[in-house]
C-alpha cells in the first residue's frame, strides 16, 4: 500500500503542475499577465491547496480499498483453512464490486462443498462402524490408515487410530503374505484363512483390493469376512456323508457276507446257522436303529413347536422307567445308579420329548462308563427353569470332541472305539433337537478318564400349546 500511495502522489502532483501550466497558457493568450510576488505566491497557495484537497480524497478513497482488498485477502486465508467468515457486501457502485462478489461465491461453494464431504464421511464412518465385514486401509507406505471395529474383532487387537505399520496388528503370516503378494504383483487377491484353530475355530474370507492413486502412491483394502458358519457346515455336511455311508456299510456288508457263507454251505452246520442268523439280525436291527434314528430326527425338524404337547408332571417317575429299561445293561456293567431326583419335584414338559431326551442320556452315561462306575441323576431349579443333570464316570470326552457330539452321525472315536461300543451317533443329536424344540439348552462338561457331565436346561412353566 505504501507504494501504491507514493505512486499516486506523485501522478497528482504532475497532473495539477500541468493543469495550472495550461491555464496560464490560456490565460496569457488572451489576456497577459502582469506577474509579481503576489500574483505568483496566489498561483502557488492555490496549487498547494488544490493538490492537498485531491491528495485527501485520493488517500480516503485508497484506505477504504485497501480495507476491502485485506478483507478479501483474510477471507481467502480463512478458507483455505477451513473457516468461513461473513460475506463481504459492497455497494454496486464500489469498483471491488464484482470482486467480492466472486469471492463470496467461492466461499459458498466451499463451504457446500466441505458440509457434503464431512456429510460422506460421517456416513462412510457409520457405515464402516456397523460393517459386519472387517476394513482396513494401508498405504503405500504399510502403514494403516484406517479400520473399522469389525476388523478389531476378528483380529483380537485393538487397533491404534494413528497411522502405523500394519505388521502391528497382523502377525499371521498367510494373511501378511496375501498383503505383500498384492503389493508386488499389483493385483487383487482372495483366500481362505484360518485366524484361530481348533477347538475355537475361526475362518475368514480374506479379499484385499489394489487401489492406484498415482504413480508412485496407491493403497491396499483389505477385507475379512467371517465364514466359520459356512466352513463349520461344509465340515459337517462331509462328515456326514462319510459317517452314513460309514454306518449303512457296516451292516450291510456283514449281513450280505454272512448270507454269501451261508449260501455256500455253512447253513447246513445247524450250529454255524444259528450263530449266523443270530448275527445277521442284530446287523438288521443296528440298520433298523439307524434308520429309526435319522427318521425320528427329520420328523423333529419337520413339527413346529405348535405341535409339542405340554402338561405338569412328575420328573422322578420318568427317570425311573428308563432305568428299569436300562437294568439289564446296569447290571452287566456292574454299574451304582443314584437317582437324587425328588418324587414331588413337577415341571411342565411335553412327555414324550423328555421321556426320549432321559433315555438317549442314560443310555450313553450307560454305554460309556467304565465296568464298576457310576451315574448320578440330579434336577435343580431356580425360578424360571430347571436342569436335568445327569453324570457318569466314564471314559470322558476330549475338548476338540466336545464341539461337535451333537452334530448327526459324530462320534469320538479315539475314546469310544476302545469300548467296542455300537452305535448310530445320532442319539445326541436327536436330544439337542428335542431340548432345542422344548425351548431349552443343553451343555457338556466331561474329562478324559474321569467322566462326563451332560446338564438340560429347560423353562419352568412352559406355556401350555394347543
Amino acid at each position: 500500500m505504501h507504494n501504491r500511495w507514493h505512486q499516486s502522489i506523485r501522478l497528482l502532483t504532475l497532473e495539477n503542475i500541468l493543469l495550472v501550466l495550461m491555464v496560464l497558457v490560456v490565460v496569457q493568450h488572451f489576456s497577459p499577465i502582469n506577474w509579481s510576488t503576489g500574483v505568483v505566491g496566489g498561483l502557488l497557495l492555490v496549487l498547494v491547496l488544490v493538490a492537498v484537497v485531491e491528495t485527501s480524497i485520493v488517500w480516503f478513497q485508497q484506505r477504504e480499498r485497501q480495507k476491502t482488498i485485506d478483507r478479501m485477502e483474510a477471507k481467502l486465508r480463512q478458507m483455505s483453512s477451513q473457516q468461513f467468515p461473513p460475506h463481504i457486501l459492497l455497494p454496486q457502485t464500489d469498483p471491488l464490486y464484482s470482486l467480492s462478489q466472486a469471492v463470496n461465491q467461492l466461499e459458498s461453494y466451499q463451504r457446500s462443498q466441505t458440509r457434503r464431504a464431512e456429510l460422506q464421511e460421517k456416513e462412510l464412518m457409520m457405515i464402516m462402524r456397523y460393517l459386519p465385514v472387517g476394513v482396513m486401509v494401508i498405504d503405500h507406505h504399510r502403514q494403516v490408515q484406517l479400520s473399522n471395529p469389525a476388523m478389531s474383532e476378528l483380529l483380537q487387537e485393538s487397533i491404534n487410530t494413528i497411522a502405523h505399520t500394519y505388521t502391528k496388528d497382523i502377525q499371521l503370516y498367510a494373511l501378511t503374505k496375501l498383503i505383500e503378494d498384492t503389493i508386488t504383483t499389483h493385483k487383487n487377491q482372495r483366500a481362505s484363512i484360518t485366524l484361530t484353530p481348533a477347538p475355537n475355530t475361526q475362518v475368514v474370507e480374506a479379499t484385499t483390493v489394489y487401489i492406484q492413486n498415482s504413480r508412485a502412491h496407491f493403497q491396499i483394502v483389505l477385507m475379512l469376512y467371517d465364514i466359520t458358519e459356512v466352513y463349520m457346515i461344509e465340515q459337517m455336511q462331509d462328515d456326514f456323508v462319510s459317517n452314513a455311508s460309514h454306518e449303512l456299510k457296516t451292516p450291510i456288508t456283514a449281513i450280505a457276507g454272512f448270507t454269501e457263507t451261508l449260501l455256500s454251505g455253512a447253513k447246513d452246520d445247524p450250529e454255524t446257522l444259528d450263530q449266523f442268523l443270530k448275527i445277521i439280525a442284530d446287523e438288521s436291527q443296528r440298520l433298523i436303529d439307524l434308520i429309526q434314528d435319522v427318521l425320528s430326527l427329520s420328523r423333529i425338524r419337520a413339527q413346529s413347536t405348535t405341535k409339542l404337547v405340554f402338561k405338569k408332571i412328575a420328573i422322578r417317575p420318568l427317570i425311573e422307567t428308563e432305568l428299569a429299561v436300562s437294568q439289564q445293561a446296569i447290571a452287566r456293567q456292574h454299574l451304582t445308579v443314584d437317582n437324587q431326583v425328588n418324587g414331588d419335584f413337577q415341571a411342565t414338559v411335553d412327555q414324550r420329548k423328555l421321556s426320549q431326551i432321559i433315555k438317549n442320556l442314560l443310555t450313553n452315561a450307560i454305554k460309556y462308563n467304565r465296568e464298576g462306575g457310576h451315574v448320578t441323576v440330579k434336577t435343580t431349579a431356580t425360578e424360571n427353569h430347571w436342569s436335568l443333570t445327569i453324570v457318569d464316570t466314564g471314559i470322558g470326552i476330549s475338548a476338540e470332541d466336545q464341539q461337535r457330539i451333537f452334530e448327526r452321525f459324530y462320534r469320538a472315536s479315539p475314546s469310544r472305539s476302545q469300548q467296542v461300543v455300537s452305535g448310530t451317533g445320532l442319539g445326541l443329536a436327536i436330544v439337542k433337537e428335542l431340548v432345542t424344540a422344548m425351548h431349552g439348552d443343553i451343555s457338556v462338561a466331561s474329562q478324559r478318564g474321569v467322566g462326563t457331565t451332560m446338564t438340560v436346561t429347560l423353562p419352568l412353566d412352559e406355556v401350555i400349546s394347543k
